[in-house]
């Protein structure tokens, strides 16, 4: 592992889109039997700022270019390894609903509130919606819904 990626803190940007009133939702292709799902985003390369960094992880991810609304939250999460991963969440509107996922994902998923608990999501995402949950200002009814809805973590 290189210098630059030897730190005790990761920043990754995520962006929960929305389409028509669902939410896209990427299936991580990690090789295991039953992967987790995830919103799209990634790692910050050094110098990016937030929305730029985001804007490119939603294109190579998805191939779709979005309308960022706004702050939606800040998370951190303690890996296995000790590290932490701070993160930030934006929510987006899609421009149009097909997506072409990378290879870094094997599924897409456009998900209503009540859909939610069917698809396992990362144990970082968990802990970022629960931190979200607990904050009065998000103000469409929309979030309010994924927010509130039950879900299931999946394991790192």
């Amino acid at each position: 592992m290189g210098q630059d990626r030897d730190v005790a803190m990761g920043l990754s940007v995520k962006a929960m889109i929305f389409f028509e009133a669902k939410l896209l939702l990427l299936r991580k292709n990690d090789g295991k039997t039953v992967s987790h799902w995830e919103f799209p985003g990634g790692g910050l390369r050094r110098g990016e700022n937030f929305l730029d960094g985001l804007y490119r992880e939603v294109k190579e991810e998805t191939g779709l270019s979005v309308h960022v609304d706004g702050l939606a939250g800040t998370w951190q999460y303690r890996k296995r390894n000790g590290q932490f991963l701070n993160g930030v969440i934006y929510t987006a509107t899609a421009t149009r609903q097909e997506v072409m996922i990378s290879s870094e994902h094997t599924d897409y998923a456009w998900v209503r509130p009540d859909e939610l608990n069917q698809y396992p999501i990362h144990a970082s995402l968990h802990t970022a919606l629960r931190q979200m949950e607990k904050i009065p200002a998000f103000s469409t009814e929309l979030l309010k819904e994924f927010l509130t809805a039950p879900r299931e973590a999946a394991r790192e």
